[in-house]
């Protein structure tokens, strides 16, 4: 990307992984970091006193920073990701790439949100992809008692099985059946299956457009629907997938317009959205991870037969005709500006404005 002549330092790929306490997440890194691929990785650890990285792998150590043989870096953080990463990145070594290990009892999604929003690094480091480690022996008691867990998993784009080698064959099985009905945007795979080569594509060659084309073709052919229940301290939760197949047109206003007002008035019940969208002569892929909203990934070409625009959603506590009904704020259109007008909404920009506000219940919410 240039801009006046100049090139735009290119942003820093940063993956997280996460899972809940003994899930496995140090050793997955144990297992990869010292392969000549991750040589110049920054690798940032919450907790850091708390974990180990193996002995052999630590070339020296200065406060908070230890330099790994390959050459990786490796730092903590406490609760300042900001300052760590900001600090960090200040030095003079040059990072091909980022890993975050969070905390067992972390909820990712804080952590994908000041990357994505924060304006210091935000201008530094982009974000790829968040891995959650699953313990397939323990999954049953930690998803029902522990609600980090269950925002571990939804909020995934991949979900990697651990210790299915003492698991029972059977148990294994129930928990993937479990997991994709959980989360059908995420990728579900079995650790011990894969071969080293994979598990390091998975930190280095995540591809989201593949991932996310395949999944929502798979949803719609398979017309997956579900209603899981969880408690959670006394508390029922309930998790539902939407499919929407969107035959009107979509312009650029209406999409600003949709996913502002989709943040602001649906994020409390949206886990996870989804899409491939056309809007007007491009086609794009739509992601959102609760509260975090990314912005929209431009692709060559449309991936499906049919002409509709498509959108997955996994919600909490929302009903299907609250969500349905929104999308019709996609085709919300402007007039075009009159020189003579100084004002950039017109009289009827600002009664379609309250009709599509009123889609999403908004003056009931700020009510409230």
């Amino acid at each position: 990307m240039e801009s006046d002549g100049l090139k735009l330092p290119q942003k820093i790929p940063t993956t997280i992984i996460t899972g809940f306490l003994g899930s496995g997440k140090t050793t997955i890194l144990n297992d990869i970091i010292n392969y000549k691929e991750f040589k110049n990785t920054l690798l940032i650890i919450n907790e850091f006193g708390k974990i180990s990285i193996d002995h052999h792998l630590i070339k020296k150590k200065s406060d908070d920073k230890i330099v790994l043989n390959n050459g990786c870096l490796c730092c903590s953080f406490s609760g300042d990701l900001v300052k760590t990463l900001d600090d960090t990145l200040k030095l003079k070594k040059k990072f091909d790439r980022i890993i975050i290990e969070t905390s067992g009892l972390a909820d990712p999604v804080p952590i994908v949100q000041t990357i994505v929003s924060d304006q210091i690094i935000s201008e530094k480091i982009k974000f790829k992809s968040l891995i959650t480690v699953v313990d397939s022996v323990n999954f049953q008691n930690d998803l029902h008692n522990h609600l980090e867990n269950f925002k571990q998993i939804t909020s995934a784009d991949i979900i990697l099985l651990s210790k299915t080698d003492i698991s029972e064959n059977s148990k294994k099985k129930e928990v993937i059946k479990e997991l994709k009905k959980l989360n059908l945007h995420a990728e579900v795979l079995d650790k011990n299956l894969l071969k080293m080569h994979e598990i390091k594509k998975i930190f280095k060659n995540f591809n989201i457009k593949e991932l996310t084309i395949q999944k929502i073709d798979n949803t719609l052919k398979n017309k997956t629907s579900f209603l899981h229940k969880k408690n959670f301290v006394n508390e029922t939760k309930k998790v539902k997938s939407i499919s929407v197949n969107i035959k009107h047109d979509i312009t650029k206003d209406g999409l600003k317009l949709w996913l502002n007002a989709l943040a602001r008035f649906k994020s409390n019940n949206l886990l996870r959205m989804k899409g491939i969208i056309k809007v007007e002569n491009k086609v794009l892929l739509v992601n959102a991870v609760q509260k975090v909203f990314h912005e929209p990934i431009k692709l060559d070409k449309w991936p499906f037969d049919d002409k509709q625009s498509k959108i997955v959603f996994i919600t909490k506590n929302l009903h299907d005709e609250d969500l349905i009904k929104t999308v019709q704020v996609l085709n919300f259109k402007k007039e075009r500006k009159n020189k003579i007008k100084k004002l950039s909404f017109s009289k009827r920009d600002y009664s379609n404005f309250v009709n599509a506000m009123s889609k999403f219940d908004a003056l009931t919410t700020l009510d409230r």
